[in-house]
């Protein structure tokens, strides 16, 4: 996935979307493609992932066992598709619980540092605005 596939999967994500396309194409810069096989499994230990395709369950670190199906992580935690992000509030709050992926279907994601995004938000406080009000919105169309 060259730079512009990966900046043009960060910005289909509705987090990112409101953001300056320069800043975007910081982020893309900064991220890293993984392709995932149907069980292949990742965490948020160190990475933000924005999903680009495909689907994957996902859990809270010690929710199931090391080594939970598909289906156990459904169940005790959800289901993240294409233009979902992961981890992101670790960036600001490391204290949050590591998320447990597990691939469902072949897929796609892009991982990014936890540093490099903080730089990346730190470098523009108009990219921090605009990704709280993303943020905001989420929150709220989850709450109606």
């Amino acid at each position: 996935m060259d730079l512009l596939e990966r900046a043009r999967a960060l910005a289909a994500c509705a987090l990112f979307a409101d953001l300056a396309p320069a800043v975007v194409i910081r982020l893309a810069e900064r991220a890293r493609f993984i392709e995932l096989a149907a069980g292949e499994r990742r965490s948020t230990d160190d990475s933000v992932l924005v999903v680009a395709s495909g689907g994957m369950a996902a859990v809270a670190r010690g929710e199931t066992a090391i080594d939970a199906t598909v289906s156990t992580m459904k169940r005790h935690g959800g289901t993240v598709t294409a233009g979902h992000v992961v981890g992101l509030i670790r960036v600001i709050a490391p204290a949050t619980p590591v998320v447990e992926l597990i691939a469902d279907r072949p897929s796609t994601a892009l991982a990014i540092a936890f540093d490099d995004v903080r730089d990346v938000l730190e470098e523009d406080p108009g990219a921090l605005s605009a990704l709280a009000a993303a943020l905001a919105r989420s929150l709220l169309e989850g709450a109606a």
